[in-house]
C-alpha cells in the first residue's frame, strides 16, 4: 500500500482543500483617531502657522465636528493600511490622503472656517482634550 493514499475520508478532504494560511492582523500604530491625531497630525501641524488671517484654520475642538472626525478617521485608517507598504506607502498616503483631507480641513471653506484659533509655527495646534465619553475611554481614577 502506498503512503500517498489517504487512510480515511477526513484525510482525503484535507488533501483536497488544505487549510489556507492566514496572515496575522497587523498591529496598529495608533489604537484610535485621537491617538493618531496626537502622534501624527499634531506634530505635522506644528510646522504650520495656524491663523485665520493667513488662511490656515484649525479648531481646538476638532473632535466636535462630524466632517472633521470622518476625515481624520479616514486619514488614520488609510495610514494604518498604507504604512504596511515599505516602498511607497507613506508617500501615497501623503499624496492621496493627508494632503487632500488637510486642504479641506484647514481651508476657510472647511469645517473650521469660523475658527479663530491661532498657533505659531513650532507650536502645537490649538487643542482641547475631548471628554472621556467622546474618546470612549474610562477615566483611570474611576473605581471598578
Amino acid at each position: 500500500m502506498s503512503s500517498d493514499i489517504p487512510a480515511n475520508f477526513d484525510e482525503l478532504v484535507q488533501e483536497e482543500s488544505p487549510e489556507q494560511e492566514t496572515e496575522a492582523e497587523p498591529v496598529l500604530d495608533y489604537n484610535s483617531v485621537y491617538e493618531f491625531y496626537e502622534g501624527i497630525v499634531a506634530p505635522i501641524l506644528r510646522d504650520r502657522h495656524i491663523d485665520p488671517r493667513s488662511g490656515l484654520r484649525w479648531c481646538k475642538r476638532w473632535w466636535d465636528y462630524p466632517e472633521a472626525m470622518m476625515r481624520l478617521d479616514a486619514l488614520w485608517r488609510s495610514y494604518e493600511h498604507l504604512r504596511q507598504d515599505p516602498a511607497t506607502g507613506i508617500s501615497v498616503w501623503f499624496r492621496d490622503h493627508f494632503d487632500v483631507h488637510m486642504a479641506v480641513l484647514t481651508s476657510q471653506h472647511g469645517p473650521f472656517g469660523k475658527s479663530r484659533d491661532v498657533a505659531e509655527r513650532g507650536d502645537y495646534p490649538p487643542y482641547e482634550q475631548p471628554p472621556d465619553a467622546a474618546r470612549g475611554l474610562k477615566n483611570i481614577t474611576d473605581e471598578n
